[in-house]
């Protein structure tokens, strides 16, 4: 049933990237608001300048999300439309990863569902759902994803939304209970596993072979780029942010909470300013000094950048806003 789907696929990617080829700039744009550095930009806006809780609760969500969307593809290891058929062009940045379920599509319906149930203005949440469909379908046209992977994105995505939803005021309950200390080692565990059980799923489907149509096709379209999908580099990046992010939450509750909204509107602009230089000075500086050998020391130090990265986000900025009278408590 999934290879008479990726044929279907493949007959409507075919079209829409023939017939209606005016389209790629829109589709680029919709999947550009489903890629990593758009998250980056919107999610730390969200902390320092909207709302503090639903940006930290956002960047979580987005890590979980993306953690499990790692086990998912490498569990159903199935190919991109265009590993399968030359005739599909694959309009997007080049990736080695397998195709189902769709990242964007998941991530789409988990983040942007999230800010769709944090809002009661109907218009609001009408056009965070369009978007959500426009960047599912965006990766159908582009090349990279089937209807399945889509549907399957987007089904996973709207799960992991209902069941975080469903215990997160529990979880924030019983952890706030505990102190510092072992809350930081609780999510600091929670970031290994994860970390573990996506080496340990690798490590059981890494034997996979690839037919040579794949290998072939990818190599027709990205000729310097080789199928990876057992690559960890990526989850390393998820589960580090995800420790840092909630490790920073806690670290500035302990510390009296920050006021995102507080603030003159040149304020907002200097710290969005100054969060950013800090997350490009930790994620391009220690990149360029520490080695991508992808032995444990590469690996360990990229799971500390990645870590800083989030703790910076939500703990050291908001506390240097603050201190620098850029931002206020909030009590």
């Amino acid at each position: 049933m999934l290879e008479n789907l990726l044929q279907i696929s493949i007959s409507i990617i075919n079209f829409l990237q023939t017939q209606l080829a005016w389209l790629a700039p829109v589709m680029k744009f919709f999947t550009f608001l489903g890629n990593e550095e758009f998250y980056l930009l919107i999610m730390p806006l969200f902390v320092w300048s909207v709302d503090y809780t639903l940006g930290l609760r956002l960047g979580v969500l987005l890590m979980l999300s993306g953690s499990l969307n790692f086990f998912l593809k490498i569990g159903f290891h199935q190919p991109r439309p265009y590993w399968v058929s030359s005739k599909i062009k694959d309009l997007t940045v080049p990736m080695g990863s397998f195709g189902l379920p769709s990242g964007h599509s998941q991530n789409a319906a988990s983040v942007f569902g999230l800010m769709a149930a944090s809002t009661k203005r109907k218009w609001l949440r009408v056009l965070i759902i369009f978007t959500i469909i426009m960047v599912a379908f965006s990766r159908l046209y582009l090349g990279v994803h089937s209807i399945t992977d889509i549907l399957m994105g987007l089904l996973v995505g709207v799960f992991i939304l209902r069941i975080f939803l469903k215990f997160e005021e529990r979880t924030t309950e019983y952890f706030q209970r505990q102190n510092i200390i072992v809350r930081i080692l609780c999510v600091f565990g929670i970031s290994i596993a994860l970390a573990l059980l996506g080496i340990l799923i690798v490590e059981i489907f890494q034997g996979i072979s690839f037919p040579n149509e794949w290998i072939r096709n990818t190599a027709i379209a990205h000729p310097e780029k080789e199928i990876s999908p057992f690559a960890i580099d990526g989850l390393v990046t998820t589960t580090a942010t995800l420790f840092g992010l909630l490790a920073g939450g806690i670290w500035v509750k302990e510390k009296g909470g920050y006021r995102a909204n507080a603030g003159a509107f040149l304020k907002h602009v200097f710290r969005f300013i100054i969060g950013l230089a800090g997350i490009l000075l930790i994620w391009k500086g220690l990149g360029d000094v520490f080695p991508s050998t992808g032995d444990l020391l590469s690996v360990s130090l990229r799971y500390f950048r990645y870590a800083l990265i989030g703790l910076w986000i939500t703990g050291i900025a908001p506390l240097v806003f603050i201190r620098t009278k850029l931002g206020e408590k909030e009590i």
